[in-house]
């Protein structure tokens, strides 16, 4: 009896009860409400990912998302701490061929699903709800792989010989608008700091025929028969070899009463890369490189005046060897075509004697040293040597600037000029 009387008291005001429950959840949901309010937020830029792309290249064909529609906005429903801490990497936006809804049209539809975790499908809104897509035929072509080093460098004193591609060639599938885009496929590895030849594992990069790099959009749409995975550069590594001196070997006669003089070549040392048996055998060679004869780039037949000739030393360069990076490739051959019984004497500009040069004045010479050709018997002309000369130049009156001004030339007995002889000066004014 009294348990039912204490099961009878907890009936009682059972209306009263209940009403007392539905006002407090009412209370709560009102709360939250204000705490964590229910809200709409759009979120721009989320990526389309395309799946079954087999469907469409089953039948020779390729696809290609429309310009504009390889994003979309998603419009999201929801609690505002949950919203509003949502980015576009949380969504998974999805374009199924399977689904197109129509081969027939131009461009073609393809229909977008969303998903995103803790937001149910009702809450969530594509804009647009699908995308555009160009459909083209599915092409091949076979292009040639460039290995680079890409800006990298090897260790100081070393530079790259040859980079040799396995394989040498890839065959690249995809749209053809695409395929036509591409003008260049590059293999690039780094090289930074290596002293010796070996074997690298390259990134493969495409360029188009605006120098421009293949977008990884772009990319998505392309498949390649080997991977980088599968690709290897053969990094030849080479020594760095300076002063390499050239010597010169004229071809030809000059004109009859005339003689080759002193031979001046510029740059005067070069810096060469090649294997080391290359470097070896140059070395034998004293470190010269020798422009023959037999070229007959330098030839003075019948010249009675001073030859200058430009050279490209790539075209002289002995096999296994090259210039080192940096370095000019042309040459230039200055040759002295003097009188018979003349020769060139070389005279130091600091040798020179200044006269009428005006107090608060200076002067310097353009270049270090000057030519001075002179003619006389064998006898005197074989002793002959710059401590016989004595030159000298007349500054007076010059005004400030660069200027030629002729050399005065004391001659020993039985010898003379076989031309004047000048210099170039810079006459300036001394600080105080």
């Amino acid at each position: 009896m009294k348990e039912w009387m204490e099961n009878a008291k907890l009936f009682q005001n059972m209306t009263l009860k209940m009403a007392s429950l539905a006002g407090a959840i009412i209370i709560w949901l009102i709360i939250m409400n204000i705490n964590d309010p229910v809200v709409t937020r759009i979120i721009y830029d989320v990526p389309v990912n395309v799946v079954n792309t087999s469907y469409i290249e089953s039948m020779g064909l390729s696809y290609k998302i429309s310009d504009g529609y390889d994003t979309i906005a998603v419009t999201v429903r929801g609690n505002r701490s949950l919203v509003e801490s949502l980015t576009a990497s949380r969504f998974n936006v999805t374009a199924d061929l399977t689904q197109i809804i129509s081969l027939e049209t131009d461009p073609v539809m393809v229909p977008l699903t969303v998903d995103c975790p803790r937001i149910s499908s009702e809450n969530l809104t594509a804009s647009p709800r699908n995308i555009n897509i160009d459909i083209e035929e599915m092409v091949s072509k076979e292009f040639v792989i460039n290995a680079t080093e890409s800006g990298t460098t090897p260790a100081n004193g070393f530079e790259v010989g040859e980079m040799t591609v396995d394989p040498e060639t890839v065959t690249i599938r995809g749209p053809g608008t695409l395929i036509d885009k591409i003008e260049r496929v590059n293999a690039i590895v780094d090289v930074t700091g290596i002293r010796t030849d070996r074997d690298m594992q390259p990134i493969i990069r495409i360029t188009d025929k605006n120098g421009e790099q293949i977008t990884d959009t772009q990319m998505s749409y392309l498949s390649m028969n080997v991977t980088e995975e599968e690709m290897t550069v053969h990094v030849t590594v080479y020594a760095v070899r300076s002063g390499v001196s050239l010597r010169v070997e004229t071809s030809g006669e000059p004109a009859s009463g005339y003689t080759v003089g002193n031979i001046a070549v510029t740059p005067s040392t070069l810096s060469v890369v090649g294997s080391r048996a290359v470097l070896d055998e140059l070395e034998r060679n004293g470190n010269v490189i020798t422009i023959t004869a037999d070229s007959g780039l330098v030839d003075v037949t019948d010249k009675v005046s001073d030859v200058s000739v430009k050279i490209d030393i790539r075209q002289i360069m002995p096999e296994g060897l090259s210039l080192a990076s940096q370095i000019s490739t042309t040459a230039v051959v200055s040759v002295q075509i003097l009188p018979a019984n003349s020769r060139s004497v070389t005279v130091e500009t600091r040798g020179i004697n200044l006269y009428g040069l005006a107090d608060g004045y200076n002067c310097v010479f353009e270049s270090s040293s000057l030519e001075i050709k002179i003619q006389g018997s064998p006898e005197v002309l074989s002793g002959l040597s710059a401590s016989d000369l004595e030159a000298s130049v007349d500054l007076s009156g010059l005004m400030i600037g660069r200027q030629k001004v002729p050399v005065t030339v004391k001659l020993p007995d039985g010898c003379s000029l076989v031309e004047d002889v000048s210099v170039g000066v810079i006459i300036s004014r001394l600080s105080d």
